[in-house]
């Protein structure tokens, strides 16, 4: 059994006492800063207040004069002076003391934890002299999520995934050299399977409304909405590393990795970055572009073979030719076979989407009006190599019987008739321009309005 012993002292960190050692030094001379401008306070107001001279009813000689007007002015200008000086060092001093007490805080949280006994109590046949090793569970403290980097050279390499896990742990205990395990699995989360109940329907009887001070008050309904936000990472590593060999074993439940080398966790509920795993997977590339929302042209990677592996969702930072491009998201449960990541933006493939006025109109027929709506997308490829392009734009879609859409020329685009998605796959030669129209009509009473046109 384990029970807390909160009488115990403990041993303090040897960054502790320094770090109080420092902040005590910097106290005192805080304290003495303070104490000399408290002085030269009073010795200005003294000065200020016996600065009459002669009485009220006898006069003061030039000389005399002179002489008081020059002592005051060099004497409350030196005081000043003092007054000002020591304020710098007590701001600087203040600053100084301000970082550590921040920096003790953030010791202090791991070190402020109560110790503990484990209490063995063992039962024998004989006395006899035995050696135990102990382990113990740790039901909270210590956590672990995944992140990715996702690198590509080219378009024409394979993908690298490359598998990491943020660890923190605050359990009171370091964890040096300590051979890590991580486990997708949550025993936190019990393992008790839910219980149906009969589901039972009745009328509902009419309750009666209330009105009070021009309020109407009705029966209230409760509403609940939880969801899971992924913790951001404050950064991805960069640097190039030598992978060791990750053993990755399989449940019926969760997956673990075994990571081969030893890590060192201190109980400070800082950041760890730890390396799983390094894929290299096939990838095919394009460019897509939907420039009714946005001009530019995004390189994607669709990663296959990914599904096959035992990765949890997690954020990822996506670098290419060497270059971070910015921060995307894996979500296993929601991709399908096809892991498709954007590689950024490539300025070198220019798109113009225009509305072409003059082939634009507005018609009345009878009691009703009909709408013409014609665009033009311009694609130049400026790049030294041929590029494959997917082009997205949308035509509306109705949700009233009288309003009818016409779509009329589609320049050989796909068009999913549920969502008004046309979707057109280019292939440009370096320099090539391309251009492709699409049009439709909009039929509606006269009398009403069609939002979103």
């Amino acid at each position: 059994s384990f029970k807390q012993d909160y009488l115990k002292d403990r041993i303090k960190p040897k960054e502790i006492v320094a770090l109080q050692t420092l902040l005590d030094s910097l106290t005192l001379q805080y304290s003495r800063v303070l104490n000399k401008i408290a002085v030269l306070k009073e010795e200005e107001n003294l000065i200020l207040a016996n600065k009459s001279i002669g009485g009220a009813n006898n006069g003061v000689l030039a000389d005399e004069l002179e002489l008081m007007v020059d002592f005051f002015a060099k004497k409350l200008t030196a005081i000043k002076d003092d007054v000002l000086e020591n304020s710098l060092k007590e701001k600087k001093i203040k600053e100084q003391i301000d970082k550590l007490n921040n920096e003790m805080a953030v010791k202090r949280n791991s070190y402020s934890q109560p110790e503990g006994n484990i209490v063995v109590k063992v039962n024998a046949g004989s006395r006899s002299t035995a050696t135990f090793e102990i382990a113990y569970l740790i039901t909270s403290g210590a956590t672990w999520s995944s992140f990715y980097d996702v690198r590509s050279k080219d378009v024409n390499s394979k993908v690298d995934i490359i598998y990491k896990a943020k660890i923190t742990q605050n359990t009171g205990e370091d964890w040096i050299n300590a051979r890590l395990r991580l486990s997708t699995g949550n025993p936190s989360a019990g393992g008790v399977k839910p219980e149906l109940y009969p589901w039972y329907l009745n009328f509902l009887a009419p309750q009666p409304i209330y009105k009070q001070q021009g309020i109407s008050k009705g029966r209230k309904e409760n509403m609940n909405a939880s969801g899971d936000v992924p913790a951001m990472a404050a950064g991805a590593e960069t640097k190039s590393f030598e992978w060791t060999p990750v053993q990755q074993t399989e449940s019926q439940l969760s997956s673990e990795f075994v990571i081969a080398d030893p890590y060192t966790v201190l109980s400070n509920n800082e950041e760890y970055q730890v390396n799983i795993q390094k894929y290299n997977l096939p990838s095919a590339y394009e460019y897509i572009s939907a420039p009714k929302l946005d001009a530019d042209v995004f390189l994607t990677a669709r990663i296959t073979g990914w599904d096959a592996l035992s990765l949890t969702a997690g954020p990822a930072y996506v670098y290419f030719d060497d270059g971070y491009v910015g921060e995307s998201y894996i979500n296993p449960v929601e991709t399908g076979d096809t892991l498709t990541v954007s590689m950024g933006r490539d300025k070198r493939i220019i798109v113009k989407r225009e509305k072409l006025k003059e082939y634009s109109s507005s018609k009345l027929f009878g009691s009703n009006k009909e709408r013409t709506f014609n665009f033009e997308i311009t694609v130049r490829n400026t790049k030294k190599d041929a590029a494959n392009i997917i082009l997205e734009d949308q035509i509306p879609v109705s949700q009233d019987i009288d309003i009818e859409v016409k779509t009329e020329e589609l320049s050989g685009g796909s068009l999913v008739a549920e969502t008004g998605k046309i979707t057109w796959s280019l292939a440009l030669q370096p320099n090539e321009t391309k251009k492709i129209k699409f049009g439709f009509v909009v039929k509606h009473p006269k009398d009403k309005t069609v939002s979103g046109l």
